[in-house]
């Protein structure tokens, strides 16, 4: 059987967290130990997943590619943070992680206390930035010294050995290699930036899923990405392919389904007035659009 789908960023995320939340591992950890969410877009749907409910908080992503720029800022839900909350700090204090142990989720600790609590049986995910055509993935950071929490969660789990998964939708396909763009970005060199200047580090050592990934833990078929784009809310949507059993497509068609009509909350963007971020170090001012 052969069926045509598409979907939204928004909806490949909630189908990518579907199929997260299947995985052996993650199952595994979700009985015995526990998973550690790095807040973001791409896994703002994990815990609903895991648990059957969104995590109750109000910064659900961490640093942020907005219509003006790159920019470190939170997205806020209802509760705005102080406006020292985005100046550079220890990524080992990083307070937002989301944690799911025994059934629930909490949140408050930081990285360095949760990565040292983890083991073998525990797993990490985090959404990615960047894939390229052989399946490497990057992390954009913000901050000029340092690897930023990416760094920490990578020296942390050579030593500990749990399980990283990194979330790629294909909105985030470069045309071009990891190890080109990590070139590309570097940062003293840069003169010119709509907003922040960021670095890149490749994120290894872990599994990586896409839309094709989740279609295949979800229902054990092949999906095939055909195209992508769209317009009127469908921006940057990929259309696939699925092909297989009849009853392994149909239960594609029924994930993908389920998907639909996925939407993530509404992201508050402040005014560059007045920010204290200190490696925003090119601000373009005097733009109509940055204001």
């Amino acid at each position: 059987m052969i069926a045509q789908v598409n979907l939204t960023p928004a909806e490949s995320k909630k189908l990518m967290a579907k199929a997260v939340a299947r995985m052996e591992i993650v199952k595994q950890a979700a009985l015995d130990g526990m998973i550690v969410v790095h807040p973001s877009s791409s896994t703002y749907f994990l815990t609903e997943e895991l648990i059957g409910e969104n995590p109750r908080i109000d910064n659900w992503v961490c640093g942020s590619i907005t219509p003006k720029g790159l920019c470190v800022e939170m997205g806020i839900i209802s509760n705005p943070l102080p406006r020292d909350a985005n100046k550079a700090v220890d990524p080992g204090t990083f307070p937002f992680s989301l944690v799911v142990k025994g059934g629930k989720v909490s949140t408050g600790q930081p990285l360095a206390t949760l990565l040292d609590q983890m083991g073998p049986h525990d797993v990490y995910v985090k959404g990615v930035n960047a894939i390229d055509i052989d399946r490497n993935v990057g992390v954009l950071i913000g901050h000029h010294s340092g690897g930023g929490t990416i760094g920490e969660v990578l020296s942390a789990q050579r030593k500990r050995s749990f399980s990283t998964i990194y979330v790629a939708g294909l909105e985030k396909l470069i045309p071009t290699s990891i190890g080109k763009a990590m070139k590309a970005l570097r940062r003293p060199s840069i003169e010119y930036a709509m907003g922040m200047v960021v670095g890149m580090i490749p994120c290894t050592g872990g599994t990586v899923i896409s839309e094709p990934d989740a279609f295949r833990i979800l229902a054990g078929c092949t999906a095939i990405p055909v195209a992508g784009g769209g317009v009127g809310g469908a921006e940057g949507s990929i259309i696939l392919i699925l092909e297989g059993s009849g009853d392994a497509v149909e239960n594609a068609v029924h994930f993908a389904e389920q998907s639909k009509g996925a939407k993530l909350p509404q992201f508050r963007i402040r005014s560059c007035t007045g920010c204290p971020n200190v490696d925003c170090q090119f601000p373009v001012g005097g733009k109509p659009w940055n204001v």
